[in-house]
């Protein structure tokens, strides 16, 4: 969607509705505020906005025709009722207080997200919309990495004996989002804008994001960002040889000779040492638990406490012990896969895999633009859930559901 097009499709949405297309706007902004939690809850715009996007979205739904219903959403629904049940223990075991407050607006974000979109997202026109809204947010973030890489970096921290660059970003991870929805827009630009602008065109605004993306990898060192990037590429490159195979061809040969050129130096300095602990786990030198970097022995200690828990709890999520949940459900899983089991146990854990899997079945009936947006945004969300939480951070949220609403709707509203 180009600039001029973006601010007549902005403008035309009421007040009511155009509050989310700000807040995807600034989000990196706010996220990169997070210092000011430390201060004070009333200084800080996260807290503030993490208040008033559920009650904004709240009265969305009660002031806006409900949608079609499709069999997604009755999915979602089911879902959403297994993560309000885990939601509504934890704060039960500790009520009334700053954290359960807090979890609360976190655990339930994917639910009143999606049901949100599911009013905002109307066609195809609405969904570039937002996708669009995210780049143009994505440039902020691309100017805190150009300000880190070249003049100083905001914030270093250490892992795997690796520097990080993190900005003023909460952890490392919210530079991977942004980089990775970053391309997987780009992407979708290049596929979907194919009658409407020309090859040049698209290939220097993917370029240009495709750079930025890199640049930003080998200088926050994450092993899920690594192998999320490689997929998209991979994928592109797939969908680009059914639409385009002289233009497929002629991109594969460039990222050869890019590969000869650079590729050496950053497998080398970059991507090898952050596998030299796994490596040595392999090579029996190092404990199993060390695997993923001492995730894998996270996940046996809170397996071992999971399994040994009743079998109500097992199935409707470790909340309904009422004993302390918090790090199990939070971020202190390290896995989403982990972190929604032990929420909302094995029945929130089928449902959501569930939903995936519905989501997945409806995208194969769409363009193919759309199909391969789908296809990354899955790729994505199940490469993130195994080390990361990545539904625990609202920019992750946001565009995910904005693109289930999307395949959610019936036929006939996606054009």
């Amino acid at each position: 969607m180009r600039f001029k097009n973006w601010k007549i499709w902005l403008k035309s949405k009421p007040w009511i509705l155009k509050w989310f297309i700000i807040l995807v706007l600034l989000r990196p902004i706010i996220d990169n505020l997070y210092f000011l939690k430390n201060i004070s809850p009333f200084l800080s715009p996260l807290y503030i906005v993490g208040v008033l996007t559920p009650l904004l979205s709240i009265y969305v739904l009660l002031k806006t025709p409900k949608p079609v219903s499709t069999k997604l959403d009755r999915y979602m629904k089911i879902w959403s009722f297994f993560i309000l049940l885990g939601t509504f223990f934890v704060i039960l075991y500790d009520p009334l207080t700053k954290d359960s407050f807090e979890y609360l607006l976190k655990l339930t974000l994917p639910v009143y997200i999606y049901f949100f979109t599911r009013r905002f997202i109307q066609n195809k026109e609405d969904l570039d919309g937002i996708l669009t809204t995210f780049l143009y947010s994505g440039i902020f973030v691309a100017a805190i990495l150009l300000y880190e890489v070249v003049i100083n970096p905001i914030r270093i921290e250490e892992s795997r004996g690796m520097d990080r660059i993190q900005g003023s970003f909460g952890d490392v991870v919210s530079y991977g989002i942004f980089l990775t929805f970053s391309f997987l827009i780009a992407t979708y630009f290049y596929f979907s804008r194919q009658e409407t602008q020309s090859y040049r065109k698209r290939l220097r605004t993917l370029l240009i994001v495709g750079s930025l993306a890199i640049l930003a990898l080998i200088n926050i060192h994450h092993i899920a960002s690594y192998t999320i990037f490689a997929m998209l590429l991979l994928l592109f490159l797939v969908f680009n040889f059914q639409k385009n195979k002289v233009a497929a061809i002629g991109i594969s040969l460039m990222l050869f000779i890019l590969f000869i050129f650079f590729g050496q130096p950053i497998l080398e300095e970059k991507i090898t040492p952050l596998f030299e602990t796994d490596v040595a786990v392999f090579e029996g030198e190092q404990d199993q638990e060390r695997l993923l970097h001492g995730r894998v022995g996270r996940w046996e200690y809170m397996a071992e406490i999971f399994t040994n828990e009743s079998i109500f709890a097992q199935f409707f999520g470790y909340p309904t012990t009422l004993k302390y949940a918090y790090h199990f459900v939070g971020v202190g899983s390290h896995s989403d896969y982990v972190r929604i089991l032990f929420l909302s146990g094995y029945t929130g854990l089928y449902f959501y895999l569930l939903v995936l899997f519905y989501f997945f079945k409806r995208s194969r009936k769409t363009v193919l633009p759309i199909r391969f947006l789908s296809y990354g945004l899955l790729g994505i969300i199940g490469l993130y859930s195994i080390s990361i939480v990545p539904t625990y951070y609202p920019p992750f949220v946001y565009i995910m559901m904005s693109v289930f609403a999307y395949i959610a709707l019936p036929k006939q509203m996606q054009q």
